[in-house]
């Protein structure tokens, strides 16, 4: 892993440096606030566990206030009073005549109070009068005292109690369970008890006091229960337990007091728990939320810092990236720079870049470059003097069997045939030397070289009997091109000399010259023996070399070679394409110079 970061480049090392630090950082800081989040949402639901609580006892409280005041108000109403004061067991019609007293007082007090389900009247000797959701007043007899009497009279004689939930019976219709406030009536002033009373209330009240609005997502999930001291489930939100007494939820609260974490583990389920416990009702209010809802608040709250964290991770990606960038681009440009020197460009210097610490680079680059150029400028000074003096060994090596072999043919042909053709191959042999020996080292048209060529051309003709023939193809613009002098003689020589050398008949060297922009393409084809795939490597190895190696196979095109790369740079070269049996052909590169232009 060390040895890959080490091969990336400065930009992606930047750039994953960044990154991954900020990763890390946006990781942490997302790890952070996904758990203060999170326990932060348990507290405050917890609170508001509470809250609601409180309000739901209050509310209970508040409503069963109401209901006492009832009962104290009928407990004081003066027929009521003055009816269980002075009843005694008598005849039915007696109780008939009374049912009809009670009864416009009853519907008096219950109307305004929609979820009373009924009042009853309990008289000392058993008699009931029973005044049920508006209807009527029935009467009954009852023989034994309910157990809460007793209770009712081992208590002061103002207080009252609160009975569990029952279904109420008979059944009234539309109501399902009851819940009662009971207590004794005394005889004002002189405190005799002289009956009791008994309210019935429609335990659907619980639903609209508990009604809580603009939670609804936490609605969802929340149960109420309310229960007395002996854990008789007065009311249940999911009418499950009501009536019923619940000792495992009794077992699951003193386990969660004593571990004091608020949690209780119930019915196969987790729930967030509060309470309340009522001293005027003496009902506790449980408030349960369940685990389900912290878990859904946290994937939520989970989800954000994930969905937080990506974009920031990836706008902290784009950001490293182009800061990244920013910082190497310099660099890259340098870079290119200096491959473009490593192939030889010389002049790709650099612009400033305002940027102190890269500015000192270019500056230290652009004085290499300088210095580069002025060692070349030296060494390419020195190298003329001995580019001239290698050019005059050049020319040395023409080949002195040529000037015999010349003047032979002069002398067979004057003793045969007369003076004219003699005086013709004389003249062309003056030129050539003349062409040859004279001002080696300046630069002549291309039209005078292939002058010089066809001298050169016409002689080798006498020599052969027309064994070969010249052919030269170049357009206007090009003849007053200025080359190097003897650059051309030696390829045709090489040409006649190898190529054709085997050639009887209709032997052709084909000498074309153009211009393409700002450079002169020079090629010598000949239609001779070619050269082998070997002696074709072996040549163009020779070409590369820096030192001339002569032989008889290719002093010439070797020669050549090196006069370009020492005159014009290793841009300008020789190129050789031949095959066996097919021919040669050779093209030089030369840049477009008019005679006497700059």
């Amino acid at each position: 892993m060390k040895s890959f970061f080490h091969k990336l480049t400065i930009k992606n090392k930047i750039f994953i440096t960044f990154a991954f630090t900020y990763v890390i950082v946006i990781t942490v800081i997302g790890v952070l606030m996904y758990v203060t989040n999170v326990n932060e949402m348990k507290n405050q639901t917890q609170s508001m566990s509470k809250v609601l609580t409180t309000q739901f006892s209050r509310t209970i409280d508040m409503y069963f206030e109401d209901i006492e005041r009832l009962s104290m108000a009928i407990f004081t109403d003066s027929t009521i009073q003055t009816t269980l004061s002075n009843y005694e067991e008598s005849i039915l019609y007696n109780d008939i005549t009374i049912r009809n007293v009670l009864y416009p007082r009853l519907f008096t007090f219950v109307y305004p109070h929609d979820w009373v389900v009924g009042v009853e009247l309990y008289t000392n000797t058993g008699t009931v009068f029973d005044y049920r959701n508006h209807r009527n007043l029935s009467i009954r007899y009852d023989t034994q005292p309910h157990e809460w009497m007793l209770q009712l009279n081992e208590m002061d004689k103002i207080d009252f109690m609160l009975l569990p939930t029952t279904t109420p019976s008979p059944p009234d219709e539309g109501v399902e369970h009851i819940v009662s406030l009971v207590r004794h009536v005394y005889e004002i002033p002189q405190r005799n008890k002289i009956g009791s009373i008994k309210i019935d209330i429609d335990l659907t009240v619980f639903e609209e006091l508990l009604e809580i609005e603009n939670v609804e997502e936490l609605e969802e999930h929340m149960r109420v229960i309310v229960v007395d001291d002996d854990m008789n489930v007065i009311y249940d939100q999911n009418n499950q337990l009501i009536g019923q007494q619940s000792q495992e939820l009794a077992t699951a609260i003193n386990n969660s007091q004593h571990l004091n974490d608020g949690i209780i583990n119930w019915q196969s389920s987790r729930f967030l728990y509060t309470d309340n416990y009522s001293d005027f009702t003496n009902w506790n209010m449980l408030v349960l939320i369940e685990n389900d809802f912290i878990v859904f608040e946290q994937k939520q709250i989970l989800f954000f810092v994930v969905i937080t964290g990506a974009i920031t991770i990836t706008i902290i990606a784009l950001i490293s990236y182009y800061l990244s960038y920013g910082i190497t681009r310099p660099f890259a440009k340098l870079m290119n720079k200096m491959k473009r020197v490593e192939r030889g460009n010389l002049s790709a210097h650099m612009k400033e870049t305002q940027n102190p610490e890269i500015d000192v680079l270019v500056r230290v680059y652009n004085n290499m470059l300088n210095s580069i150029h002025k060692l070349i400028s030296e060494v390419y000074e020195s190298s003329i003097t001995e580019k001239n003096a290698k050019i005059s060994a050049l020319q040395s090596q023409i080949n002195p069997h040529f000037l015999y072999n010349t003047l032979n043919i002069m002398k067979s042909i004057s003793r045969v045939k007369g003076v004219e053709e003699v005086a013709e191959i004389s003249e062309a042999l003056s030129d050539l030397f003349k062409y040859s020996m004279k001002d080696l080292d300046k630069e002549v048209t291309l039209l005078e070289e292939i002058n010089h060529i066809e001298n050169y051309m016409r002689i080798q003709q006498h020599r052969f009997r027309n064994r070969y023939r010249l052919q030269v193809n170049m357009t206007e613009q090009v003849k007053q091109a200025s080359i190097p002098k003897l650059m051309i003689q030696p390829l045709v020589e090489n040409a006649v000399n190898h190529g054709l050398k085997d050639i009887q008949e209709n032997g052709l060297v084909t000498i074309t010259a153009f211009q393409k922009e700002q450079t002169i393409y020079i090629t010598v084809i000949d239609n001779g023996a070619g050269i082998s795939e070997d002696k074709l490597q072996l040549l163009n190895r020779q070409l590369n070399q820096k030192i001339i190696e002569t032989n008889d196979s290719g002093v010439g095109l070797t020669n050549v070679s090196q006069r370009l790369r020492l005159m014009y740079g290793a841009r300008y070269q020789l190129q050789i394409v031949s095959k066996e049996n097919e021919g040669t052909k050779v093209t030089i590169q030369l840049p477009f110079n008019r005679k006497g232009s700059k």
